[in-house]
């Protein structure tokens, strides 16, 4: 997962991360806090490829942004209270994706079962819309996914 995120510090979410296909939603509730780390700062990432223009990260099934979505709803107040910058930037990319590419004529939108963006939307995005002002700099989201910034 580590491995992955290399060049990150460089072109931040417009690099287009490469993370080896694995069910990384598995560890979000994981007993180990690095385990943890590394497995919520791949749903970051790809959520931030995706803001920045790419859907690849999902584009090959919607089952893994499904299973993403679920784990996410079952661990979010841990991830929350563990990861606050990782957690921020989870919550203001999944509310611009959803609102600015649930449109008629988007190009993708979140193509998972109505129910559970329904949930998502009722228990998490409503709820925590004032993450969308926070704008803590990228630097904090770095040092919480323990990759050093390379610009100053």
């Amino acid at each position: 997962m580590k491995r992955g995120l290399e060049g990150i510090e460089i072109g931040y979410f417009e690099t287009g991360q490469i993370f080896e296909k694995a069910a990384y939603f598995n560890y979000f509730g994981d007993p180990d806090k690095e385990t943890r780390r590394y497995a919520i700062a791949v749903f970051a990432v790809n959520l931030g490829n995706w803001y920045s223009g790419s859907l690849f990260p999902f584009l090959d099934a919607t089952s893994d942004l499904e299973e993403f979505i679920k784990e996410f709803l079952e661990h979010h107040k841990q991830i929350e209270k563990d990861f606050p910058v990782l957690y921020e930037y989870i919550i203001s990319f999944l509310i611009s994706i959803e609102e600015e590419n649930g449109g008629k004529y988007a190009f993708s939108t979140f193509d998972i079962d109505k129910q559970l963006l329904k949930r998502l939307k009722e228990e998490i995005l409503v709820p925590q819309r004032e993450y969308l002002h926070k704008h803590t700099p990228i630097k904090n989201f770095l040092n919480e996914i323990r990759v050093a910034p390379f610009f100053i």
